[in-house]
């Protein structure tokens, strides 16, 4: 349980987040202005203080850098509708350790609060002098296997170095999360840290917010744009899916990892940069060099120090701690009490492949904590909930909360019709199907448990006859 004070002068906002920390069992007070929560400071003591930017009397800026000075234990992050570049700059650099825009959801908040709470936890071991024993987690990286320990170990020895990083692993692995460890155990850690997904952006759009670009410099351009690389000047820039990087862009690039240089686009005016460029890739680089697609030089200059992630197959030792993080994340998030795993679940779980790696895999458990609604979470719910999952990527969002509710609605009543349909055939399977047998054996009436049979038309194989 966390001591958690909250600091907005929008009372709603103050409300909802106590809401959601209290479902989590924490410890939550607020104030709704900042020289109301410094007085509060002053008599009580907080493990984390969540502060909105811009307040009437004592803005967020001054709560940050009090707290920073008068309570170094206690970790701040910042939560604004007025989330620009340059004030999340300021923030980080006032000593934030996070920064959460509005409009944000439980589960944003919770997640904030997990790594705000790791933050704290490593900050006051590493005070004491004392050894860290739980290895499961690390940064906001879960798994004690070996083969996290060996990319946990590599992270720790990169990140007191400059050094250039290219984070290679499949889809869902993870490579985010590594990258902001990296920065987070870095000399950079007080900085900002600003990721981007190259593939969500276009060339010319992609250009614009990593350089910048002067006013007129194209169509549209009305005023002069601060670039990342400006705002990250003595942090960290993370650019995932550099295999997409546009040749014109990595021409760009190239010059920036050379010569710590730049030009906005449409200026003539150079900028010089001090920034830690991490990278990430599913592809295999020099593929795409072979095939023309990626400059050999640019690739030379990425692969000075190759950090691989495993794929959640190669460490199927680790679902049972992911699953119960992710479990106790989305139950949380909804306010619901959290159901037991059994074994046979765990075991379930650990058989499966896991193609979209820990990111499948979260995804799953988050359908389980809205739709078992028991306390057990037995491996005909996972049964059904990954046999829904792809349909379920594909549904149409809702656009409003009670779109929202109808969509759960739905998916809740379909998923019990795939574990009713699962558990009549897991039945009839274990009994040879005999229907008289499997109607004992499962403690139900013979004409109820062939009412099931036909509701799901559900008939012997032939080949079992």
């Amino acid at each position: 349980m966390a001591r958690i004070l909250i600091v907005d002068d929008e009372l709603v906002i103050c409300k909802s987040c106590e809401k959601v920390f209290r479902r989590g069992g924490h410890d939550v007070a607020y104030a709704n202005s900042g020289k109301q929560a410094l007085d509060i400071l002053e008599r009580e003591t907080f493990d984390v203080v969540f502060t909105d930017l811009k307040m009437v009397d004592v803005g967020g800026l001054e709560v940050v850098q009090t707290v920073k000075q008068r309570y170094p234990e206690t970790v701040v992050v910042v939560i604004t509708g007025y989330a620009t570049i340059a004030s999340a700059v300021e923030t980080m650099r006032s000593g934030a350790f996070d920064f959460l825009p509005k409009p944000f959801t439980a589960s944003e908040l919770m997640a904030v609060l997990s790594r705000a709470l790791e933050k704290r936890r490593l900050a006051i071991i590493a005070t004491e002098g004392g050894e860290d024993a739980d290895t499961s987690c690390f940064e906001g990286l879960i798994g004690r296997s070996g083969r996290m320990q060996e990319v946990y170990s590599l992270i720790r020895k990169v990140a007191a170095t400059d050094c250039t990083v290219l984070i290679i692993g499949e889809s869902g692995t993870g490579k985010d999360l590594t990258a902001k460890a990296i920065h987070h155990q870095s000399k950079r850690k007080r900085e900002r840290f600003f990721a981007i997904d190259i593939s969500t952006l276009s060339s010319t759009l992609l250009e614009s917010e990593l350089f910048g670009h002067v006013r007129g410099s194209f169509t549209g351009a009305n005023a002069d744009k601060l670039g990342l690389f400006d705002a990250a000047d003595k942090g960290s820039i993370f650019l995932d899916e550099i295999g997409n990087l546009a040749p014109e862009t990595q021409a760009r690039l190239l010059r920036v990892l050379q010569e710590k240089e730049f030009l906005p686009v449409g200026s003539t005016v150079v900028k010089k940069v001090d920034v830690r460029l991490i990278f990430a890739t599913n592809k295999n680089l020099k593929e795409l060099v072979g095939a023309g697609k990626f400059r050999e030089d640019l690739y030379y200059r990425l692969n000075v120090f190759p950090l691989r992630l495993p794929p959640l197959r190669e460490r199927i030792e680790d679902i049972p701690d992911l699953a119960m993080h992710f479990l106790c994340k989305y139950c949380s998030s909804v306010g619901r009490d959290l159901p037991k795993i059994n074994p046979e679940t765990l075991e379930t779980l650990t058989r499966y492949h896991w193609p979209g790696n820990v990111r499948e895999l979260e995804h799953v458990i988050e359908r389980l904590a809205i739709l078992v609604e028991g306390d057990r979470i037995d491996p005909v719910h996972v049964s059904a909930a990954m046999f829904r999952a792809d349909a379920a990527m594909t549904s149409i969002l809702p656009r409003s909360n009670d779109e929202l509710k109808v969509l759960k609605k739905q998916i809740r009543e379909s998923s019990i019709q795939e574990v009713e349909k699962l558990f009549v055939e897991d039945a009839l399977r274990r009994n040879d199907w005999n229907v008289s047998r499997a109607a004992r054996d499962v403690n139900m009436q013979r004409s109820n448990f062939q009412a099931l049979m036909k509701k799901y038309n559900i008939i012997r194989p032939p080949h079992t006859a």
